[in-house]
């Protein structure tokens, strides 16, 4: 079950990684943010495979040590580093000359933090490539909990150390920009990632925590792998997905929107048959099935505000001294279909001449 739900989040990770690829395409001003944004996405895409125990155990067999456990840290710290740059480089104004100096000394002091603390971990590391401590699959601690070297876990905890400093400093910059954007889908991109950094920062935690429990001989009752898969699960899933909202956001709106506009026009199809017999249509159906196949989800607006005028038409041409509550001067498309939708249920039990009079009214 882990294995596939940390399958799932690869194949999220690709999308989201195409889906900005795409954006940077289409940007025009400054891409250098998209492209930091774009390394970083391609880090966590490499990072989870290797949280996968049988991937980590291939690459451990081929390498004759544990191969996969730095690659994974080394991995995972970048795509830190290279997302916290990109909202760093996003929320400062790039023409304030100060501004533009704080963002850059910021930088600059991640990655030294970076490099060193990276540099500290893997020399430990070194010193037992082969320990049962670094080793994937059953016979190593993420899988069989038991007591940890002290070396290993001051490694574990010098990383990962890092590794929640990147999350906590782009945590809070998500969580303010979401505050203060605009456009509805970036708000909401934005506080969905918050919530899988929030996650992000749990896992780091349970990992500190895990470590230093085993060093002083408190060994925890679950496999650490199982809670450590399932958290970067939460995290990186709610985090590409809110990242990449603005790109794909307003698409499934706008796709829920036509799946609205033709469910109503479906059901005011009886109605328009009986209405519209007497006047002229614009492009009428030639059939149920053919009203049923208008598809294109960039036409049922269209479809669907026709439907209306032609309801208003026919209505018009049987009852010319009848007007609506509405009608095509109304403020907006949905008052009349909620109007019509009305008529459509009433009719389908009572006379219509009843129903629109009771509904309109008669001068």
């Amino acid at each position: 079950m882990l294995t596939t739900v940390l399958m799932v989040t690869v194949v999220v990770a690709a999308a989201a990684m195409m889906t900005r690829l795409r954006m940077l395409v289409l940007v025009t001003v400054d891409r250098r943010p998209g492209h930091v944004l774009a390394l970083g996405f391609a880090c966590w895409c490499m990072a989870v495979p290797l949280e996968i125990d049988s991937i980590a155990m291939a690459v451990d067999r081929w390498a004759g040590w544990a191969l996969s456990w730095p690659l994974l840290h080394v991995i995972a710290c970048a795509g830190g580093f290279f997302t916290q740059t990109f909202f760093w480089q996003t929320t400062s104004d790039r023409t304030d000359p100060v501004r533009r100096t704080r963002i850059a000394w910021l930088v600059r002091r991640s990655a030294l933090l970076g490099v060193s603390t990276l540099a500290t971990g893997l020399i430990l590391f070194s010193t037992r490539p082969r320990d049962v401590d670094f080793a994937s699959g059953a016979a190593g601690r993420l899988v069989t909990p038991g007591p940890v070297h002290p070396v290993a876990a001051l490694t574990y905890v010098l990383i990962v150390s890092y590794f929640a400093y990147t999350i906590a400093s782009f945590t809070s910059v998500s969580w303010r920009m979401a505050a203060k954007a605009d456009l509805p889908w970036l708000r909401r991109g934005l506080r969905v990632h918050t919530v899988g950094c929030v996650f992000g920062l749990v896992f780091c935690a349970h990992v500190i925590g895990y470590q230093i429990a085993e060093a002083v001989g408190i060994v925890p009752p679950w496999p650490e792998l199982d809670v450590d898969g399932a958290l970067v699960a939460s995290s990186l899933l709610p985090a590409f997905a809110g990242v990449t909202a603005p790109a794909w956001g307003p698409r499934v709106e706008g796709l829920l929107r036509a799946a609205r506009h033709y469910r109503h026009r479906r059901r005011l199809y009886p109605l328009w048959l009986r209405l519209s017999s007497g006047v002229a249509t614009i492009d009428p159906p030639r059939t149920v099935w053919h009203d049923r196949l208008r598809l294109r989800p960039r036409r049922q607006h269209a479809l669907v505000y026709r439907r209306v005028i032609e309801l208003w038409d026919g209505l018009l041409a049987l009852h010319p001294t009848m007007s609506g509550a509405t009608g095509l001067d109304g403020p907006d498309l949905a008052g009349d279909i909620h109007w019509w939708l009305e008529i459509a249920r009433a009719a389908r039990s009572r006379p219509l001449d009843e129903v629109l009079i009771a509904y309109q009214g008669q001068s």
